[in-house]
């Protein structure tokens, strides 16, 4: 049995995209089970396919970050005492995303290195595979000389 085709695996996607655009419009909390049930697919097909999984955590990452940036404009607003400026309000977003920015740029390090470990990994295992398949040869050549 082969995997969903192509076209199957775009029309899966589209209603992911769609699913995730209707939640939104509906203020709804966005959660793979709830992208799932509206795209009207299972749960472990999100699971299952990596670009469907990474899809919906981004829509959620997103929606997180934005809830985040409205709960800091209400509390910024709501504050009666000494309120920050609208810069200071700014500077404190960027200090933020700049720190979120590296360390993004760690675990991409981290994931760089560990990608290298496989390629390294691989080279290893494919040489050592190369030998046996020659060790394998030459015994099959040494059987059928005795034969």
């Amino acid at each position: 049995m082969s995997g969903p085709s192509k076209e199957n695996k775009l029309i899966t996607l589209e209603r992911i995209e769609q699913a995730i655009t209707n939640l939104r419009k509906g203020k709804k909390k966005l959660s793979i089970s709830a992208i799932a049930k509206k795209a009207g697919i299972e749960r472990k097909t999100i699971y299952n396919r990596p670009d469907l999984k990474e899809r919906c955590e981004q829509a959620i990452y997103l929606q997180t970050e934005i809830e985040k940036g409205i709960e800091e404009i209400v509390a910024a607003t709501t504050e009666t005492q000494k309120r920050p400026s609208g810069k200071r309000l700014l500077e404190n977003r960027y200090e933020k995303v700049k720190q979120a920015l590296q360390d993004e740029k760690a675990k991409n390090e981290k994931l760089l290195e560990v990608c290298r470990k496989h390629v390294i990994e691989k080279a290893l295992l494919k040489s050592r595979i190369e030998y046996l398949e020659n060790m394998i040869q030459e015994m099959r050549e040494k059987q059928v000389k005795q034969i």
